[in-house]
């Protein structure tokens, strides 16, 4: 489906009104993947280079050359947030995502270069790097364009500034207080004549806002396939359909795992299970990626009303511990849920040693469990079927 962008973002970009001009580099040569002459770590080298890390055209280009995850690239990226968040230390958490782009250029990776660049107060390479990352989709577009809006103020662009803060609003930026009390707005409100009126008119433009931001996540849940059977196998199938931080108000467990406390746990989009004017069923994955890159997901079944209140939620898929019994979920058109309880006992500790290289040497089958989605969100246990554990 083709983006749809506000007219005044589309004449933004075509004028090209940028206080960050540069050159572009040369294009970048197809590289083997084992070319001693540009070591990377394990499987992976670098597909650009690092002086053209901006180039727009070369990063798509560099997109377009590699396949599947890189192992390689989400570490970076994962050490790059421990570094810039944890650690309080932006100068070594660019050093790291650029490392994660260099191996496969992210939107993700981009986003938060862009975040540890202004914080350094180099504008020009944050506007960049916040630049691509929209160009690589990154998710939610709002929160992009309003960090731009922020970037440009800071360096005084005053008419750049005002497009993009009001190209994000369009986009779903709701947050009216930020706008107001935001210091990195500070040099575009007070330059511009009228900003409460102009930034008024552009959220009344918009719908409810909380239930924009509502409405921004359920939609980047695609209808699920039937039957859908959620195991071990279709964790392979994640790929980097991750949801973003923003939405954490819709996703428990990441108020939980947020980066300030494990930067290990990701998230994904799995499907919408089932769609009413009034009330949304989807299911996500959380995975955490540092025990091992296989560790299986977990899966949860969630179900929110018109504006995104939470009815409903259940564990249909892995386990939270690794001593309570895996769950394997079949889920049915008709809203069944058919939950198997399994005990897997592997040849070594995954708690200890992961799961790489990691045999399963036995699973038995304890239990299973029936649920239904009910008409009001609801997710109802059946009474087991006659021989349904046999």
């Amino acid at each position: 489906m083709i983006k749809q962008f506000p007219m005044r973002y589309v004449l933004l970009l075509a004028a090209g009104i940028s206080l960050f001009a540069c050159n572009a580099p040369n294009a970048p040569d197809d590289r083997s993947k084992n070319d001693p002459q540009h070591p990377g770590k394990g499987q992976f080298t670098a597909v650009i280079s690092e002086d053209q890390i901006f180039d727009k055209q070369l990063v798509l280009h560099a997109v377009s050359l590699t396949e599947g995850k890189s192992k390689v690239s989400d570490k970076y990226f994962l050490k790059g947030v421990d570094a810039y968040r944890n650690q309080k230390n932006p100068e070594e958490g660019v050093k790291l995502f650029k490392q994660s782009i260099l191996q496969q250029p992210q939107a993700r990776a981009y986003f938060e270069l862009g975040n540890a660049l202004a914080d350094l107060n180099n504008l020009k390479d944050a506007a960049s790097a916040y630049q691509i990352a929209e160009l690589l989709d990154y998710k939610p577009t709002s929160k992009v364009l309003y960090n731009l809006a922020c970037v440009y103020s800071r360096a005084e662009v005053e008419e750049s500034a005002r497009y993009y803060l009001i190209s994000a609003i369009e986009f779903g930026y709701s947050n009216a207080k930020n706008i107001f009390e935001d210091k990195d707005l500070a040099y575009l409100r007070d330059n511009t004549s009228d900003f409460q009126g102009m930034v008024t008119v552009a959220l009344s433009g918009a719908t409810d806002p909380d239930k924009l931001q509502w409405n921004l996540f359920w939609h980047e849940f695609k209808p699920v396939s039937y039957p859908l059977v959620l195991d071990e196998r279709y964790s392979k199938k994640l790929g980097e359909d991750y949801i973003s931080y923003e939405y954490e108000r819709f996703v428990a467990e990441m108020r939980d795992s947020k980066f300030s406390r494990d930067v290990g746990v990701e998230f994904y989009h799995v499907g919408l299970a089932k769609a009413t004017d009034s009330i949304k069923t989807i299911i996500y994955a959380t995975k955490d990626v540092m025990i091992s890159e296989n560790t299986p997901a977990e899966y949860y079944i969630v179900s929110f009303d018109h504006v995104g209140k939470l009815i409903d939620k259940l564990l249909i898929g892995g386990h939270e511990k690794l001593a309570d019994p895996f769950r394997v979920a079949t889920l049915r058109e008709n809203g069944d849920i058919e939950i198997g309880l399994f005990n897997q006992v592997y040849k070594k500790d995954p708690e200890k040693e992961g799961y790489d290289d990691n045999e399963l040497v036995d699973v038995k089958l304890l239990e299973k469990q029936l649920y239904n989605i009910t008409d009001d969100g609801h997710f109802v246990r059946k009474d087991n079927l006659l021989g349904m554990n046999r």
